[in-house]
């Protein structure tokens, strides 16, 4: 049985990771192949006869490459984004494709926490002018109370979670979310959590921190007209995916003071531009799409990874909660799901 990474030198995960894993494959049978492709057709070509291919980043796995592959069964991620795959096709066609859910939820919710507070405080502001030789004491945006904020988090899954902890259990900061999707048994765990529309999502915050999957109904969520409904006192934080805010209007919105800062971890052009006005935007912290980099996601990360594919090849079990395309949960395609 083979199998194939497809984009090794994407930059998340070393090569002593990758070799781990590959360790791990070869003892469940599985021989995996560690190779570098850019576009559909190298995949396609280089992964003629595979049963699974594995992503570091976010492969261009579409309906084209997914029917070019009749012996693919599997396609894993090692993060949780699954928006480069094509998920409809994956599912008519009987693939799995699995993800890692909340395996970086604690350090997506710590660097948005250095974001906030590095912006409020004006941290990477002031270092950045003590090295160019000045000494701005008491200068800059008076910062604000986080005690006396409205931090608001758009989705609220397990990194949003962590956020609430540290911000409401921690500050005191009064925390609301607005997520359509949350179970009502989620809903009952945090009663001090106010669940709101969009739209009062935007007029009460002062804080915004993303934590949603890329998909139609989130692309550009954040655009000039979700901008405008903000407090031109308020912050935007985006640990998720780079395309929920539209990057143009954002830059429109900060250099005409619809909104006041912006922490990004996640850009919709990646790596970001030379030329990108953010680039010049003190009230702006950049972070090159880093959040699960940390010790503790890095371990449950390799863990899944060596686990999953193989789990199921030696015993026909897969687990059921690292399912992306959970129409498939419903197929009979010769596995157990667990």
């Amino acid at each position: 049985m083979r199998a194939v990474v497809v984009d090794k030198d994407y930059g998340s995960v070393t090569a002593e990771e990758l070799e781990q894993v590959r360790k791990a494959y070869e003892a469940a049978g599985i021989d995996l192949e560690l190779r570098h492709f850019s576009t559909e057709e190298e995949i396609i070509e280089g992964c003629q006869g595979v049963a699974a291919i594995l992503g570091t980043g976010n492969p261009p796995i579409t309906r084209k490459v997914v029917e070019a592959l009749p012996d693919l069964k599997f396609i894993q991620r090692f993060g949780a984004g699954v928006n480069s795959i094509d998920m409809g096709a994956a599912a008519e066609m009987g693939k799995v494709v699995l993800n890692l859910p909340g395996f970086c939820a604690k350090e997506l919710a710590d660097l948005a926490t250095a974001m906030i507070m590095g912006l409020i405080r004006n941290t990477v502001y002031y270092d950045r002018e003590i090295r160019k030789g000045k000494w701005p004491k008491c200068q800059y945006l008076l910062p604000g109370d986080v005690r006396g904020m409205t931090l608001g988090l758009y989705g609220f899954g397990e990194a949003g979670r962590c956020l609430f902890d540290i911000f409401h259990r921690g500050f005191g900061t009064r925390v609301i979310s607005c997520d359509p999707y949350v179970s009502d048994s989620i809903k009952m765990q945090y009663p001090e959590v106010a669940f709101v529309s969009f739209e009062e999502l935007l007029k009460q915050s002062d804080i915004i921190s993303i934590h949603v999957v890329l998909t139609p109904e989130t692309t550009h969520a954040f655009d000039k007209n979700a901008f405008q409904k903000m407090k031109n006192t308020s912050m935007i934080i985006n640990t998720s995916r780079g395309s929920v805010i539209d990057q143009k209007d954002l830059i429109w919105a900060l250099e005409n003071g619809e909104i006041l800062y912006a922490g990004l971890d996640t850009m919709e052009q990646e790596p970001i531009l030379e030329d990108d006005p953010l680039l010049k935007l003190d009230n702006v912290i950049l972070s090159p799409h880093s959040g699960s980099y940390g010790a503790g996601a890095k371990k449950t990360q390799i863990q899944m990874v060596c686990s999953l594919i193989p789990q199921a090849i030696r015993e026909g079990k897969i687990s059921s909660r690292c399912v992306a395309n959970k129409e498939v949960l419903k197929q009979k395609i010769g596995y157990e799901f667990i």
